[in-house]
């Protein structure tokens, strides 16, 4: 007996953008400062804050083709007591920083990304965007089945959010160039073993083409 072997679903699927928010891709935002304060890391700002443009083409287009956009976030609280992440370690907290705290500048999506009024907003206290979060009960009310994955950083928050994704029995679909990292071998290794054994991995043209498939199902409503 032959398999159907399912493949994405673009005609069910939704866009997940991982933190795009202010303090990951703003040039004034707790990652650039980081990377000004330790230069030694070699951090490459302009690679994560070019991620905005190409997330930015995937949301026109989702919201064009009529399928949802959800946003996850990161914030905390001052203390970070409701941080569910070695933030001790990372250089981002402590001091003066406001690094993703409640209500603050920093925790704010893009200017360019904002979200609609009818967009979910999934607020993360960790890596994943599935781990204890509303994202999974949201994607299955609304039919999804396939999960377009953007946003920073690729072998964090964006891996963490898609291999959850995967134990909650989705198709994944990862965007290569709308996706970044603070350093591009990292970025550029994550991508092939997520690509060997999680998602299927396109560009940001190639899954706005997938919506060609359905112009003529919704021209015919």
């Amino acid at each position: 007996m032959e398999i159907a072997m399912p493949g994405p679903e673009i005609g069910k699927s939704a866009l997940i953008v991982v933190d795009m928010q202010n303090d990951f891709v703003h040039p004034d935002g707790g990652f650039a400062r980081c990377a000004r304060e330790n230069p030694e890391r070699n951090w490459d700002i302009p690679f994560i804050m070019g991620t905005i443009p190409q997330v930015k083409r995937l949301i026109d287009a989702f919201r064009s083709g009529g399928r949802p956009v959800v946003h996850v976030i990161t914030t905390h609280k001052p203390d970070y007591a409701d941080a569910a992440w070695p933030h001790w370690n990372s250089g981002l907290t402590g001091g003066n920083r406001t690094f993703l705290f409640e209500g603050s500048w920093g925790a704010r999506i893009a200017d360019e990304l904002e979200p609609l009024d009818n967009e979910h907003i999934v607020v993360k206290k960790g890596y994943g965007g599935f781990q204890n979060t509303a994202l999974d009960t949201i994607l299955r009310s609304m039919g999804v089945t396939t999960c377009v994955i953007a946003g920073v950083t690729t072998t964090v928050c964006v891996s963490t959010t898609l291999r959850g994704g995967i134990g909650h029995n989705y198709r994944m679909i990862l965007v290569e160039d709308a996706v970044a990292e603070t350093r591009r071998e990292l970025h550029e290794a994550e991508v092939k073993i997520l690509g060997l054994a999680f998602a299927d991995v396109k560009m940001t043209d190639g899954v706005i083409a997938m919506f060609a498939d359905l112009a003529p199902v919704r021209n015919r409503r």
